[in-house]
């Protein structure tokens, strides 16, 4: 984050009454003697997350259809979720979406709303992978799972309904770094261009400490540093890691990844990978548009009760439908 825009938010926190509104309620249902995340087991923690987001999957726009289907990956079936939105194209576009929750929790359930709001909005279908998480699949499986579901979605798109021409990859949180770093992989092992465009929602792309880690990582808004140290702890699965361009994007050589769009707040604690990933990825020549929402959390997108919500959604279709153009 530069020195400048650090300085204006430090001092500053929750101004938007919207945002301050849902900390306040978040605190008031959290007890006081409530484990933290990193005190339960993986299952525990994914079974809380589940249900903290599913009274926000309620609502929203209504499907043509949902169904389950399995996608072929090395390690076997990779359980996946295809959207088909109302009244879409065929074939439509196609987005290949990869959910967040630190490689250790999320599934498409939790984030069916704003699954069915990129549907709906950039009218296109969307496979939502259910990839492997860790610590019982630890790096690299789960990316080996998207890198998979990458190939197969482009190899079966007409039958899925997608025009193999105008595909779409994207995430939030992990996903997004997993989003990156599949494109990463897929261009490194030979293949072709497969994405026109690419969906980053408030990723992680550094490795190490940031400026905004820093300001507002000893925050709990949705993230916080010792769930981040929780999650990289599993993501090893007990061993050490040494970073690299597939576990820190932003250490890669950039060139010829699809043309991004970046969407992240002001009080989330991965702002600073959003802005350095931006300017890295123009620097490496690729269009890189990104979105900066003043008081915006971390996972602000799964709250659809926001504004800033609704208007990064708009947005985030606007340029999808220009890039498929």
């Amino acid at each position: 984050m530069r020195a400048s825009v650090l300085h204006r938010y430090a001092g500053r926190l929750l101004m938007h009454p919207q945002v301050r509104a849902f900390i306040e309620m978040l605190k008031a249902n959290t007890p006081a003697d409530a484990p933290k995340i990193w005190q339960l087991t993986p299952e525990q923690a994914r079974k809380d997350s589940e249900l903290f987001w599913a009274p926000f999957n309620k609502g929203g726009p209504k499907p043509a259809e949902v169904r389950e289907l399995p996608v072929p990956g090395r390690r076997g079936a990779i359980p996946a979720r295809l959207y088909v939105p109302d009244g879409a194209d065929a074939p439509s576009p196609g987005l290949l979406y990869l959910h967040g929750g630190g490689f250790v929790l999320g599934s498409p359930s939790t984030h069916d709303r704003l699954t069915r709001e990129l549907a709906h909005r950039i009218r296109a279908r969307v496979l939502s992978l259910d990839y492997a998480l860790a610590p019982e699949h630890p790096y690299p499986q789960g990316l080996d799972d998207c890198v998979d579901a990458a190939r197969w979605t482009f190899a079966h798109a007409k039958e899925l309904g997608m025009d193999p021409s105008r595909l779409l990859i994207g995430g939030d949180s992990a996903g997004a770094n997993l989003s990156a770093a599949t494109q990463l992989r897929l261009r490194d092992e030979g293949s072709p261009p497969l994405f026109r465009a690419e969906i980053l929602f408030y990723g992680r792309f550094a490795y190490g400490e940031t400026d905004s880690l820093r300001a507002w990582g000893d925050r709990e808004l949705i993230l916080s540093l010792r769930m981040m140290q929780w999650f990289a702890k599993a993501y090893a699965g007990g061993a050490p890691l040494q970073p690299g361009p597939y576990l820190a994007p932003l250490q890669a050589d950039l060139r010829a990844l699809a043309p991004a769009i970046l969407v992240v707040g002001t009080l989330d604690p991965l702002f600073s990978d959003s802005e350095l990933f931006a300017a890295a990825l123009q620097k490496a020549g690729v269009p890189a548009e990104l979105l900066v929402y003043e008081d915006g959390i971390h996972a602000f997108l799964q709250i659809p009760i926001l504004e800033i919500t609704r208007d990064a959604l708009a947005k985030t279709a606007e340029f999808c439908r220009r890039r498929l153009e």
